[in-house]
C-alpha cells in the first residue's frame, strides 16, 4: 500500500533559487505527515505527471493533491488536463486540500473566484500575499457536517489551518457539501458515489492544540483499508 501526494506548485516556484528549495522542504514534510497518518509509504507526483494511465501504473491506494502558491491564471491548461481527468475518473480515493480542493471543483466545472477585497475596517492577516485582498489565514473555525466520514469523532465545529484567498463558488455536480465558514461556504465536499472529498483547510497542518486536522487524514485513510 503507498498514497500518492500531488504536488501542484509551479514550475517557476521549483525553479525559483530561494523559493524552489523551500517548497520541496515543505511538501516533505506534509508528505511525512501523510505517511504516519496513511501508516504506508507517500510518494510526490508533479502535478503535470499525473494521468489516469499513470495512476493506473503507480496503483496508489489513495491520492492526496496539495496546495499551491502561484495564481491560478498562470498554469496552462495542458498541464492540469491530466490530473483533472483522473479526479473525474476517481479510481481510488482522493483528497484534495486547499488547491487540490479547488481542482475537484475544477475537473466537474465548478467555478472558483477569490474571497474579494478588503472591507472598511477588515484587516489583512498576510500584507505580502495579494495584498489588499481577503484571505483566510491561520487556524480558524469550520463548521462541519458529521455525516461526512471525514469529520467522524469531531465536534460540529472545529479549528483548522487556512491559507487561502479564493473559494469554490459553487458546488460540483455529483457532490454535496460538508463544511462551511463564513468567508467560505464551501469549505468541503464530498462525492456522493465515490470516496472523493475536498477540503479548503489544511487537515496536514496540524498540532497539539489544534488536533482536528490529524482526526481528518486519519479518517480519510482509514477510507483506503474498507
Amino acid at each position: 500500500m503507498t498514497i500518492l501526494y500531488v504536488d501542484t506548485e509551479h514550475d517557476r516556484v521549483h525553479d525559483h533559487p530561494e523559493r524552489g528549495p523551500s517548497h520541496r522542504a515543505k511538501r516533505d514534510a506534509a508528505g511525512a505527515l501523510l505517511a504516519a497518518a496513511a501508516g504506508a509509504p507517500c510518494r510526490v507526483a508533479r502535478l503535470a505527471d499525473v494521468s489516469p494511465a499513470r495512476l493506473a501504473e503507480a496503483a496508489p491506494a489513495a491520492v492526496v493533491i496539495g496546495g499551491n502558491t502561484t495564481d491560478w491564471a498562470e498554469y496552462e491548461d495542458d498541464a492540469l488536463a491530466g490530473l483533472l481527468a483522473a479526479i473525474r475518473a476517481a479510481s481510488v480515493p482522493i483528497l484534495g486540500i486547499c488547491a487540490g480542493h479547488q481542482l475537484i471543483g475544477l475537473a466537474h466545472e465548478a467555478p472558483w473566484a477569490p474571497l474579494g477585497p478588503l472591507q472598511p475596517g477588515e484587516v489583512d492577516p498576510d500584507p505580502r500575499f495579494v495584498p489588499g485582498q481577503r484571505k483566510q489565514r491561520g487556524f480558524l473555525p469550520v463548521q462541519l457536517d458529521l455525516a461526512c466520514p471525514l469529520f467522524a469523532g469531531l465536534a460540529p465545529s472545529a479549528a483548522f489551518f487556512q491559507s487561502h484567498y479564493c473559494r469554490l463558488e459553487e458546488v460540483p455536480a455529483g457532490f454535496v457539501a460538508r463544511a462551511a465558514s463564513p468567508w467560505s461556504p464551501i469549505q468541503a465536499i464530498e462525492r456522493v458515489d465515490r470516496p472523493v472529498f475536498g477540503v479548503q483547510f489544511h487537515p496536514e497542518r496540524h498540532d497539539a492544540a489544534h488536533p482536528a486536522g490529524a482526526v481528518v487524514l486519519r479518517n480519510f485513510f482509514a477510507l483506503t483499508r474498507r
